[in-house]
Protein backbone atom coordinates (compact mmCIF):
# COMPACT_ATOMS: atom_id res chain seq x y z
CA UNK A 1 0.00 0.00 0.00
CA UNK A 2 1.69 3.38 -1.01
CA UNK A 3 1.53 6.39 1.31
CA UNK A 4 -1.12 8.46 -1.36
CA UNK A 5 -2.95 5.18 -0.39
CA UNK A 6 -3.35 5.82 3.02
CA UNK A 7 -4.78 9.13 2.97
CA UNK A 8 -7.98 7.91 4.04
CA UNK A 9 -10.95 9.49 5.83
CA UNK A 10 -11.63 8.37 9.57
CA UNK A 11 -15.10 8.92 9.98
CA UNK A 12 -16.34 8.00 13.66
CA UNK A 13 -19.62 8.21 11.66
CA UNK A 14 -22.49 6.93 14.22
CA UNK A 15 -21.76 8.02 17.35
CA UNK A 16 -25.35 8.72 18.62
CA UNK A 17 -26.02 9.65 21.95
CA UNK A 18 -29.61 9.31 22.56
CA UNK A 19 -31.03 11.85 25.95
CA UNK A 20 -34.69 11.74 27.06
CA UNK A 21 -35.34 15.05 29.38
CA UNK A 22 -37.35 13.77 32.41
CA UNK A 23 -38.71 16.25 35.21
CA UNK A 24 -38.15 14.45 38.54
CA UNK A 25 -39.22 17.19 40.71
CA UNK A 26 -37.20 19.23 43.25
CA UNK A 27 -33.41 18.41 43.58
CA UNK A 28 -31.73 21.35 44.94
CA UNK A 29 -28.27 20.71 43.32
CA UNK A 30 -29.76 20.92 39.69
CA UNK A 31 -28.56 24.06 37.92
CA UNK A 32 -32.16 25.09 37.02
CA UNK A 33 -34.05 27.84 38.59
CA UNK A 34 -36.98 26.04 38.90
CA UNK A 35 -35.35 23.35 40.77
CA UNK A 36 -36.10 20.42 38.41
CA UNK A 37 -33.82 17.70 37.37
CA UNK A 38 -33.27 16.97 33.60
CA UNK A 39 -31.93 14.11 32.77
CA UNK A 40 -30.15 12.11 29.52
CA UNK A 41 -30.66 8.51 28.88
CA UNK A 42 -28.20 7.39 26.34
CA UNK A 43 -28.79 4.61 24.24
CA UNK A 44 -26.06 3.41 22.08
CA UNK A 45 -22.69 4.98 21.14
CA UNK A 46 -21.18 3.77 17.87
CA UNK A 47 -18.20 4.96 15.51
CA UNK A 48 -17.33 3.69 12.78
CA UNK A 49 -13.57 4.09 11.03
CA UNK A 50 -12.56 3.80 7.00
CA UNK A 51 -11.51 0.06 6.94
CA UNK A 52 -8.38 1.26 4.12
CA UNK A 53 -6.64 2.02 6.93
CA UNK A 54 -7.57 3.49 10.72
CA UNK A 55 -9.38 0.84 12.04
CA UNK A 56 -11.62 1.09 15.73
CA UNK A 57 -12.19 -1.03 18.39
CA UNK A 58 -14.61 -0.89 21.07
CA UNK A 59 -12.58 -0.93 24.56
CA UNK A 60 -8.72 -0.38 25.35
CA UNK A 61 -7.48 -2.69 22.74
CA UNK A 62 -6.66 -2.82 19.25
CA UNK A 63 -7.93 -5.89 17.54
CA UNK A 64 -5.73 -7.23 14.87
CA UNK A 65 -7.24 -10.25 13.39
CA UNK A 66 -6.13 -10.12 10.11
CA UNK A 67 -8.92 -8.49 8.46
CA UNK A 68 -10.01 -5.03 7.70
CA UNK A 69 -13.94 -5.09 9.04
CA UNK A 70 -12.73 -3.06 12.60
CA UNK A 71 -14.87 -0.40 11.20
CA UNK A 72 -17.64 -0.15 13.74
CA UNK A 73 -17.42 -0.13 17.44
CA UNK A 74 -20.60 0.89 20.22
CA UNK A 75 -20.87 1.21 23.35
CA UNK A 76 -24.02 1.46 25.89
CA UNK A 77 -25.25 4.50 27.80
CA UNK A 78 -27.19 6.15 30.42
CA UNK A 79 -28.58 9.15 32.34
CA UNK A 80 -27.25 12.28 32.89
CA UNK A 81 -27.75 15.11 34.86
CA UNK A 82 -25.82 18.51 34.21
CA UNK A 83 -22.68 18.66 35.56
CA UNK A 84 -19.41 21.11 34.28
CA UNK A 85 -15.73 20.50 34.14
CA UNK A 86 -12.50 22.16 32.98
CA UNK A 87 -10.52 19.22 32.21
CA UNK A 88 -13.02 15.93 32.11
CA UNK A 89 -11.34 14.49 35.08
CA UNK A 90 -12.89 17.01 37.77
CA UNK A 91 -16.55 17.33 38.12
CA UNK A 92 -18.64 19.78 39.94
CA UNK A 93 -22.53 20.36 41.24
CA UNK A 94 -24.05 23.27 43.07
CA UNK A 95 -23.72 23.16 46.91
CA UNK A 96 -25.34 26.11 47.63
CA UNK A 97 -27.23 29.03 46.31
CA UNK A 98 -28.43 32.65 46.87
CA UNK A 99 -31.86 32.98 45.96
CA UNK A 100 -32.03 31.39 42.42
CA UNK A 101 -28.53 32.29 41.65
CA UNK A 102 -25.70 29.21 42.59
CA UNK A 103 -23.16 30.41 44.91
CA UNK A 104 -21.15 27.80 46.03
CA UNK A 105 -20.10 24.27 44.44
CA UNK A 106 -18.83 20.96 45.39
CA UNK A 107 -16.76 18.08 43.47
CA UNK A 108 -18.61 15.29 42.57
CA UNK A 109 -16.31 12.07 43.52
CA UNK A 110 -16.53 10.11 40.30
CA UNK A 111 -16.65 6.21 41.58
CA UNK A 112 -15.94 4.57 37.86
CA UNK A 113 -14.63 6.81 34.50
CA UNK A 114 -16.64 5.65 32.24
CA UNK A 115 -19.77 5.74 34.15
CA UNK A 116 -19.46 8.80 35.41
CA UNK A 117 -21.51 8.15 38.49
CA UNK A 118 -21.65 10.07 41.99
CA UNK A 119 -23.46 10.24 45.10
CA UNK A 120 -23.73 13.41 47.44
CA UNK A 121 -23.69 13.58 50.70
CA UNK A 122 -27.10 12.63 52.39
CA UNK A 123 -28.34 11.46 49.22
CA UNK A 124 -29.15 8.52 48.15
CA UNK A 125 -29.49 8.46 44.52
CA UNK A 126 -26.94 7.98 42.16
CA UNK A 127 -26.30 10.50 39.51
CA UNK A 128 -24.27 11.00 36.67
CA UNK A 129 -22.11 13.81 35.40
CA UNK A 130 -21.75 12.45 31.61
CA UNK A 131 -21.63 9.57 29.30
CA UNK A 132 -18.07 8.45 27.82
CA UNK A 133 -17.77 5.84 25.16
CA UNK A 134 -14.08 4.38 25.14
CA UNK A 135 -12.63 3.60 21.54
CA UNK A 136 -8.75 2.15 20.31
CA UNK A 137 -7.74 3.97 17.12
CA UNK A 138 -5.10 1.75 15.11
CA UNK A 139 -3.55 1.20 11.89
CA UNK A 140 -4.05 -1.81 9.65
CA UNK A 141 -0.54 -1.66 8.55
CA UNK A 142 2.89 -1.96 10.70
CA UNK A 143 4.65 0.57 9.32
CA UNK A 144 1.34 2.82 8.65
CA UNK A 145 0.48 6.25 10.54
CA UNK A 146 -1.85 8.94 10.24
CA UNK A 147 -2.68 12.00 11.72
CA UNK A 148 -6.09 12.90 13.17
CA UNK A 149 -8.48 16.15 12.97
CA UNK A 150 -12.05 16.72 13.15
CA UNK A 151 -13.87 16.53 9.47
CA UNK A 152 -14.82 19.68 8.76
CA UNK A 153 -15.85 18.58 5.31
CA UNK A 154 -19.39 19.26 5.50
CA UNK A 155 -21.63 22.31 5.93
CA UNK A 156 -23.11 21.02 9.35
CA UNK A 157 -19.49 21.04 11.14
CA UNK A 158 -17.70 17.66 12.53
CA UNK A 159 -20.28 17.46 15.07
CA UNK A 160 -23.96 16.96 14.14
CA UNK A 161 -26.93 16.94 16.85
CA UNK A 162 -30.47 16.23 15.22
CA UNK A 163 -33.34 16.00 17.07
CA UNK A 164 -35.86 12.85 17.30
CA UNK A 165 -39.28 13.27 15.48
CA UNK A 166 -41.59 15.15 17.80
CA UNK A 167 -39.47 17.16 20.02
CA UNK A 168 -39.94 20.38 21.38
CA UNK A 169 -37.85 23.20 19.56
CA UNK A 170 -37.91 25.13 22.47
CA UNK A 171 -36.50 21.58 24.36
CA UNK A 172 -34.38 20.71 22.14
CA UNK A 173 -32.62 24.20 21.94
CA UNK A 174 -31.84 24.14 25.75
CA UNK A 175 -30.52 20.99 25.38
CA UNK A 176 -28.38 21.59 22.11
CA UNK A 177 -27.50 25.24 24.04
CA UNK A 178 -25.69 23.35 26.91
CA UNK A 179 -24.34 20.45 25.19
CA UNK A 180 -20.36 19.62 25.27
CA UNK A 181 -18.70 16.79 23.19
CA UNK A 182 -15.21 16.44 24.83
CA UNK A 183 -12.94 14.35 22.67
CA UNK A 184 -9.80 12.55 24.83
CA UNK A 185 -6.18 11.05 23.86
CA UNK A 186 -5.05 8.89 26.60
CA UNK A 187 -6.86 10.70 28.81
CA UNK A 188 -5.79 14.10 27.97
CA UNK A 189 -9.06 16.27 27.05
CA UNK A 190 -7.55 17.76 23.55
CA UNK A 191 -10.94 19.61 22.58
CA UNK A 192 -14.31 20.50 23.66
CA UNK A 193 -17.12 21.20 20.78
CA UNK A 194 -19.93 22.95 21.23
CA UNK A 195 -23.06 22.18 18.42
CA UNK A 196 -23.72 26.50 18.70
CA UNK A 197 -21.52 29.07 20.44
CA UNK A 198 -22.24 29.66 23.82
CA UNK A 199 -24.07 32.92 24.93
CA UNK A 200 -25.45 34.87 27.47
CA UNK A 201 -24.92 34.38 31.15
CA UNK A 202 -25.44 31.17 33.29
CA UNK A 203 -27.95 31.04 36.95
CA UNK A 204 -24.48 31.48 38.97
CA UNK A 205 -23.02 34.66 41.22
CA UNK A 206 -20.41 35.81 39.13
CA UNK A 207 -22.67 35.17 35.43
CA UNK A 208 -19.61 34.01 33.55
CA UNK A 209 -20.63 35.01 29.99
CA UNK A 210 -20.13 33.01 26.91
CA UNK A 211 -18.01 29.86 27.89
CA UNK A 212 -17.95 29.16 30.98
CA UNK A 213 -17.22 26.22 33.52
CA UNK A 214 -16.71 26.23 37.80
CA UNK A 215 -13.43 27.83 38.87
CA UNK A 216 -12.03 24.89 40.36
CA UNK A 217 -9.41 26.56 42.62
CA UNK A 218 -12.15 28.57 44.31
CA UNK A 219 -15.58 26.37 43.87
CA UNK A 220 -17.30 29.93 44.45
CA UNK A 221 -17.85 31.39 40.57
CA UNK A 222 -17.02 30.15 37.48
CA UNK A 223 -14.82 31.03 34.84
CA UNK A 224 -13.79 31.11 30.79
CA UNK A 225 -12.50 27.58 30.33
CA UNK A 226 -8.73 26.80 29.96
CA UNK A 227 -9.59 23.93 27.26
CA UNK A 228 -9.51 24.16 23.78
CA UNK A 229 -12.83 24.72 22.22
CA UNK A 230 -14.51 25.19 19.02
CA UNK A 231 -18.08 25.40 18.20
CA UNK A 232 -20.73 24.83 15.33
CA UNK A 233 -18.69 25.26 11.55
CA UNK A 234 -15.73 27.05 13.32
CA UNK A 235 -12.62 24.61 14.02
CA UNK A 236 -10.14 27.54 15.58
CA UNK A 237 -10.47 27.72 19.10
CA UNK A 238 -9.58 30.34 21.13
CA UNK A 239 -5.99 29.94 20.35
CA UNK A 240 -6.19 30.33 17.23
CA UNK A 241 -5.32 26.99 15.81
CA UNK A 242 -7.14 24.93 13.45
CA UNK A 243 -8.57 21.83 13.99
CA UNK A 244 -10.51 20.77 11.13
CA UNK A 245 -9.29 19.87 8.29
CA UNK A 246 -11.10 19.52 4.62
CA UNK A 247 -11.72 17.75 1.46
CA UNK A 248 -13.52 14.60 0.62
CA UNK A 249 -12.01 10.52 -0.33
CA UNK A 250 -8.56 9.95 -0.48
CA UNK A 251 -7.80 13.83 -1.01
CA UNK A 252 -7.55 15.80 2.53
CA UNK A 253 -5.88 19.12 3.17
CA UNK A 254 -4.04 19.70 7.05
CA UNK A 255 -5.57 23.34 7.82
CA UNK A 256 -3.16 26.03 8.31
CA UNK A 257 -2.86 26.74 12.23
CA UNK A 258 -2.45 22.89 13.21
CA UNK A 259 -3.98 21.58 15.38
CA UNK A 260 -4.29 17.90 15.32
CA UNK A 261 -6.17 15.57 17.60
CA UNK A 262 -3.64 13.40 17.39
CA UNK A 263 -0.68 12.95 16.19
CA UNK A 264 1.19 9.84 14.23
CA UNK A 265 -1.36 6.80 14.97
CA UNK A 266 0.15 3.54 15.13
CA UNK A 267 -0.53 -0.32 14.55
CA UNK A 268 -0.24 -0.55 18.62
CA UNK A 269 -3.04 1.69 18.79
CA UNK A 270 -4.56 4.86 21.01
CA UNK A 271 -6.59 5.13 23.73
CA UNK A 272 -9.72 7.47 22.30
CA UNK A 273 -12.84 8.47 24.70
CA UNK A 274 -15.31 10.70 23.62
CA UNK A 275 -17.35 12.64 26.60
CA UNK A 276 -20.93 14.09 26.49
CA UNK A 277 -21.98 16.56 29.13
CA UNK A 278 -24.92 19.41 29.36
CA UNK A 279 -22.21 22.19 30.67
CA UNK A 280 -24.15 23.27 34.06
CA UNK A 281 -23.04 26.88 34.06
CA UNK A 282 -24.28 27.63 30.57
CA UNK A 283 -27.31 29.87 30.13
CA UNK A 284 -29.00 27.35 28.14
CA UNK A 285 -28.74 24.77 31.36
CA UNK A 286 -31.29 26.60 33.36
CA UNK A 287 -35.22 27.45 33.61
CA UNK A 288 -37.04 24.78 31.33
CA UNK A 289 -39.85 25.16 33.55
CA UNK A 290 -43.26 25.40 30.87
CA UNK A 291 -41.29 23.56 28.13
CA UNK A 292 -43.26 19.85 28.85
CA UNK A 293 -39.06 18.38 29.51
CA UNK A 294 -40.52 14.76 29.60
CA UNK A 295 -43.90 14.73 27.73
CA UNK A 296 -43.24 12.18 25.11
CA UNK A 297 -39.37 11.24 25.92
CA UNK A 298 -37.92 13.20 22.78
CA UNK A 299 -34.22 12.29 21.90
CA UNK A 300 -31.19 13.80 19.93
CA UNK A 301 -28.51 12.22 18.45
CA UNK A 302 -25.11 13.36 17.45
CA UNK A 303 -22.49 12.25 15.29
CA UNK A 304 -19.20 13.09 15.41
CA UNK A 305 -16.37 12.99 12.14
CA UNK A 306 -12.62 12.75 11.81
CA UNK A 307 -10.35 12.28 9.22
CA UNK A 308 -6.72 10.65 9.08
CA UNK A 309 -4.22 11.98 7.40
CA UNK A 310 -0.37 10.67 6.63
CA UNK A 311 1.80 12.54 8.46
CA UNK A 312 4.54 15.12 6.54
CA UNK A 313 7.33 13.22 6.70
CA UNK A 314 5.88 9.60 5.24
Amino acid sequence: MSVKQMKKQLAIAALSVVMAAVALGSATYAWFVSNTKVDGTTSTVSAQANGMVLQIASGPNAIHDGSDHQTTAASTGHEISPSSTDDAHSWFVPKSWNGTDVSGYQKATISKQLEGSYTLKGDTETYYAYTMAEYTLYTINQTGEADVYLDNSSSNGPVVVTASEGASKDWFDKIKGSLRVGLLINDELKVVYAPVLPTGKGNDVSATEGWSCVNPDSLSVTMAPSYAHVCGGNMIDQNSKNWGATGSGDSYVKPTGDAQMLAHVGYSGTNFKVVIWMEGTDSDCQNMSGLDVGEGSPTFDVTVSLVGIVPDSK
